[in-house]
């Protein structure tokens, strides 16, 4: 059942990848850095605060982007099938996006979200995560402070494969995440509207209270309102995570 899962969930990426490759017809493409520091704190065994803290730019510059994302996480008990290694958690915050455009009017989005995580299965070496969001989008333009709302679902299938001293004990504490992502804009904002994101990855647990990963990601966007979503995005993403006491 689990290496049916594992297939099926490659093919889910790697087919959606190659759908959305072969759309691409001239369309213009970038190259984005985005740097994270992502800190946790445990309230009780079932409530954690966590966040992010970040910077992001294009190639070419067009734009720099800030992120401050204060959240809560709660870990539902086993309520049904008990015996399964699975694992659901609920998820609420709101992220601060401030854009420096060089050519367009800087913008300010405020962005409260709701989630459900559904890990399954979730074991020692495997774990295939299933995220499904809602957000409400309030993207201000600050030359006039004029508020525009977007409202946007999103689902993420990530597969990680922890290889746990398998081959070398270099290997310890390495796993490898690979991601798709789709978005559903029910009503677009006037930037960063995305359709589909595509992310694979490498991470290292150097101790039970730091990890780091780097994503090289394709997005497939509309970076500001005078595009027909016909951006094509390369994002290089370094993230630190950070279990606080």
């Amino acid at each position: 059942m689990i290496k049916r899962n594992i297939r099926l969930s490659l093919l889910l990426i790697f087919s959606g990848y190659l759908l959305y490759a072969q759309d691409v017809e001239d369309k213009s493409t970038t190259e984005q850095i985005w740097l994270d520091y992502n800190p946790a704190f445990s309230l009780t065994e079932k409530v954690d605060v966590y966040g992010d803290i970040g910077a992001r730019t294009v190639f070419p510059n067009e734009w720099y982007r800030f992120v401050v994302g204060p959240s809560v996480r709660y870990k539902q008990p086993k309520l049904i099938l008990k015996e399964l290694y699975y694992k659901e958690e609920l998820h609420f915050g709101i992220r601060f996006f401030f854009t420096a455009n060089r050519d367009n009017p800087n913008r300010l989005e405020i962005r409260p979200f709701q989630g459900y995580r559904l890990a399954w299965p979730n074991r020692p070496r495997i774990v295939l995560q299933h995220y499904v969001r809602l957000e409400e989008r309030f993207d201000i333009e600050t030359s006039n402070w004029i508020n525009t709302f977007g409202l946007r679902v999103r689902y993420m299938a990530e597969l990680m494969l922890k290889f746990k001293g398998d081959w070398v004990s270099f290997n310890e504490r390495l796993y490898l995440p690979v991601s798709i992502e789709f978005f559903w804009n029910l009503k677009g904002a006037q930037q960063f509207n995305d359709v589909v994101r595509i992310t694979p990855g490498i991470g290292y647990e150097f101790s039970e209270l730091w990890r780091a990963e780097f994503d090289l990601s394709y997005h497939y966007t509309r970076n500001t309102v005078e595009d027909n979503f016909a951006t094509n995005d390369i994002v290089f993403r370094l993230r630190l995570f950070h279990k606080l006491h």
